[in-house]
Formats: structure tokens, C-alpha cells, sequence
């Protein structure tokens, strides 16, 4: 949600109190629906919602759909603008197609295009408008009761926002509901509840971010969902094409997701969910061996904030104390520019007076998370742990594509960058990296982030295979 809205939202509380006990009818929940509204509100563009429904093969398979967060009603407009509608017949469109909103004005907005498409096919005002009513209902699908086993399609663009980031009264219900697994995320109670809703042998077409397929702590909601569904369909979507009004961005900027299409159906071909990450694209097959089993991979240390263990100026230091360090702005192309940074090296032993007293006037900036007992020692200790006395390779963490960057003995990375550590000559692990076959691996593991960015962690590094003639030239 954007900080500006954010603090406005939170400053307009107390007036909001005030008009309540002036009698004016402050409603709290509808306040906190509206701050739901302005951080997740993100359309569907129609050439994707006709594109999810082709795929559903809707109206030819399925009886009655469900667009549970139904926006602005793209995707109820066009559900029943693909079936042979009589005129008037207000009973059968609500009974085929339906659609929920907690947001009231987008219930509104919901209905006005509903009442428009139908007007437009020539149905009359008047039942034109009592369609829309029955249609579009005002109901918040994650805190109300919804009818199980009614619907046999679902089609959405849910929302995605995290559980830290729900107004407090708001977020007291949703934990009460909402299970344990599918808390985290909006996004993530959606799919639960379209997964338990939804009748026997139905399917779930849904525009998503791709976070849930990927991340870790979604683990446990795929697995459920597995246990139930296998993805019959899934292809990624242009974020800059598929949405409009996306969130706080500036118009005709992406929206921060990386949006996918897929179809979650009980059986057909397809690939089960697990808890394991669901890539979209296959790793390719390689004759070889895990990185891990040749080389260790290291999280670069983080020494809190400039200033405090990473100094500018060597000025009155001891030298001997002093390493120069590597950080991500460093990094020009394939290689490291010179140091103008460096680390104080500290261990159990107490450092000389002049290391104590420049800690002494600088812990005060360090946050709660990186004190130690100890204050003469970094958040996280690197003497010993990292090839200082060695060439090594650094992986940037966030990059475009994997790069394997050398690493002179004695600079040490900070900031968590990736260190790549080996028997092998630092030469021959940039080899292995930048093998096609290895690059492809990353490609297709990699998270995207934004601009064409990727998250290349360890745990993406301790999956990769190396093609075995590097092990055999490496070792000749």
C-alpha cells in the first residue's frame, strides 16, 4: 500500500471517531474495506479475462461461474456476454453467472457495467438493473458465508496483499476464519476458499502474482491444494499489458507482480501442486553433478549500517584490523572496481582502543537485530568463515541473468551477496556458471523481481547441476 495513503488513512481515524459520536454513522469495517480496496485494487485487461475463459472453455464446459472479487465486473460482463442470454430472463443470468464485492463502490461500479452490457443486448431497464442486483452481490468472500458446491467455474483476478499489512480490526476476523496455512496473503485465503468452495469436479481459472507457485512459505497451501487439484494450464502474462490501474504505480507503469494465467482442475493433464516450488518452465536435464557436492556457497555476511563495522576511512584505524569489502554497487559489469570501503575485523579478543572507541560512538545506529552481547562483534561473524585468504567467486544476488564475478583473496563481500567457494580455481567455477546449460537451470528457478531483475539465492545455487566435463577439465 502506498506509505502517503497509509498515514492519511491512519490520521483519518480519529475524525472518522469523532463524526461517529456526532451520530453521523461512522462504519470502522467499511473504512478498513475501503483502505483493502485502495491497496488491491488491480483489473484484469479484457484481452486476458477472454483468454482465461477460452482456456475454461466457458460456457461449453461448466453450468454456473463465480468471479469472487468481481472489481469493477470485467469478468462478469464478459461470462455473460458468451451465453445465449433471452431477453429479460433475469432468473437464468443469475443463475448462471455471479459475483461478489466487499467494496462498495466497486459493487456499484460492478453493476453499472452489468446493467450496461445488458442494456446494450437490448434488454429492458428495469431488468437490466434487477440482473445487475442479483448478479453482483455485496459480500466479502473471505468473511462471510458463501455457498458451497453452488458454482462449478471460478474465474478471478484475486487480491494480493499481506496479513501484516490488514487494518487491525479487519485482520482480527480474517485470523479467526481464515486457516493458519492460508493467512500470509490474501491472494493465498482466495485460493483456499475457492478450493473449498467450489463443487466436486470443478475448476479454478485465476490471473495471479506468481509469489504463491514459488515461495517457500506457501509450501503448505500447495501442498493442500495439490492433494486436490493439478495445474491443467499455466502460462505467464506481460505485467505491463494484463492489468490496469495497477495499484499505486504511475499510469502506464507494471504493476509489482509477475502475473500468471492457470486452471487448477481435480484431474486431466497437467502437473500435481506439492509443496516443492512450481516452476512454470521445466529445468533442463543435465549430465552432471550439484553445485554444492564441488563447491561451498556462502551468504555474505551483513555488518548493519555504513559507519558503524564498514568504514569509508581507514584514517586512525590499525591496518591490520581492516579488510577492504565488496558490495553490490561494486560490481561494474564482470568485475569489482576498486575498494573504497572496509571492514573492521573483530574476534572474542577484545580489539585495540582505537576500533573500541570508534564503535563505542557509532553502536547507538545499529537496529535491534544486528547487537550482540559482545559489542565489539559484527552482527554476523565472518572471521574464519569466509576465503579471505583465497580467490573466490561472488554471485550477485540480484541481477538480470546469473553472473559469476572473481573474487580476489583478501576483499570480503557484505550485504548478502552470494560467495561461491571451491578447490577449484576461481577461473573454472565462472566456467561452470556461465555454461548455457547452467544459465538455463538459473533462468528457469530464478525469482523475477521488477525491470527485468532475478533473485539468484543460495538455496537457487545449491540446486544447480554442473555438466560433468567441467568436473573432469577441472580435475585434469
Amino acid at each position: 500500500m502506498n506509505n502517503r495513503f497509509a498515514g492519511a488513512a491512519a490520521r483519518q481515524v480519529p475524525a472518522a471517531a469523532a463524526d461517529e459520536q456526532l451520530g453521523l454513522g461512522f462504519d470502522q469495517r467499511q473504512f478498513d474495506v475501503a483502505v483493502i480496496h485502495r491497496a488491491t485494487g488491480i483489473y484484469t485487461a479484457a484481452p486476458e479475462i477472454e483468454a482465461l475463459l477460452d482456456r475454461l472453455n466457458w460456457p461449453a464446459q461448466g453450468h454456473r461461474l463465480l468471479d469472487p472479487g468481481a472489481g469493477n465486473g470485467g469478468f462478469l460482463v464478459a461470462s455473460l456476454s458468451r451465453l445465449d442470454l433471452a431477453r429479460d430472463d433475469i432468473e437464468h443470468a443469475a443463475r448462471r453467472v455471479r459475483g461478489y464485492e466487499f467494496y462498495p463502490g466497486a459493487v456499484a461500479e460492478a453493476r453499472r457495467a452489468v446493467h450496461a452490457h445488458l442494456t446494450g443486448c437490448g434488454w429492458s431497464v428495469l431488468a437490466s438493473r434487477q440482473a445487475a442486483l442479483s448478479i453482483v452481490e455485496d459480500r466479502d468472500y473471505l468473511l462471510s458465508p458463501v455457498p458451497a458446491g453452488l458454482f462449478d467455474v471460478i474465474a478471478a483476478n484475486p487480491p494480493y496483499w499481506r496479513l501484516v499489512n490488514l487494518p487491525p480490526g479487519y485482520r482480527t476476523d480474517y485470523e479467526a476464519i481464515v486457516p493458519a496455512h492460508a493467512r500470509a496473503d490474501l491472494l493465498y485465503a482466495y485460493l483456499q476458499r475457492s478450493a473449498d468452495i467450489i463443487a466436486a469436479g470443478g475448476r479454478i481459472g485465476l490471473i495471479t502474482a506468481d509469489r504463491w507457485l514459488l515461495n517457500t512459505g506457501s509450501g503448505e497451501l500447495r501442498r493442500r491444494l495439490g492433494s486436490r487439484y493439478r495445474v491443467t494450464d499455466v502460462c505467464r502474462l506481460d505485467p505491463s499489458s494484463a492489468f490496469y490501474r495497477p495499484k499505486d504505480r504511475r499510469r502506464g507503469t507494471p504493476a509489482r507482480v509477475h502475473p500468471v494465467s492457470l486452471i487448477l482442475a481435480p484431474s486431466g493433464p497437467g502437473r500435481r501442486l506439492d509443496a516443492r516450488p512450481f516452476h512454470l518452465a521445466a529445468l533442463p536435464a543435465v549430465d552432471g553433478t550439484p553445485l554444492p557436492a564441488v563447491a561451498e556457497i556462502r551468504l555474505a555476511p551483513w555488518l548493519g549500517p555504513d559507519g558503524i563495522f564498514i568504514v569509508s576511512s581507514r584514517a586512525g584505524l590499525p591496518p591490520d584490523h581492516l579488510v577492504p569489502v565488496a558490495e553490490p554497487e561494486d560490481i561494474a559489469g564482470e568485475e569489482l572496481r576498486p575498494p573504497h570501503k572496509w571492514a573492521l575485523v573483530t574476534g572474542h579478543s577484545q580489539p585495540p582502543a582505537a576500533i573500541l572507541a570508534h564503535l563505542d560512538a557509532s553502536l547507538h545506529r545499529m537496529p535491534p537485530r544486528g547487537r550482540r552481547t559482545v559489542r565489539w562483534l559484527p552482527p554476523e561473524t565472518f572471521a574464519g568463515r569466509l576465503p579471505l585468504d583465497q580467490d573466490a567467486v561472488l554471485v550477485p544476488r540480484i541481477a538480470k541473468r546469473l553472473k559469476a564475478i572473481p573474487l580476489p583473496a583478501g576483499r570480503l563481500p557484505v550485504n548478502h551477496n552470494l560467495v561461491v567457494v571451491s578447490g577449484f580455481p576461481a577461473p573454472a567455477i565462472i566456467a561452470m556458471l556461465h555454461d548455457p546449460a547452467v544459465q538455463a537451470q538459473a533462468e528457469a528457478l530464478a525469482l523475477r523481481i521488477e525491470n527485468g531483475y532475478r533473485s539468484y539465492t543460495a538455496t537457487l545455487l545449491r540446486q544447480l547441476v554442473i555438466p560433468r566435463r567441467y568436473l573432469a577439465a577441472a580435475r585434469g
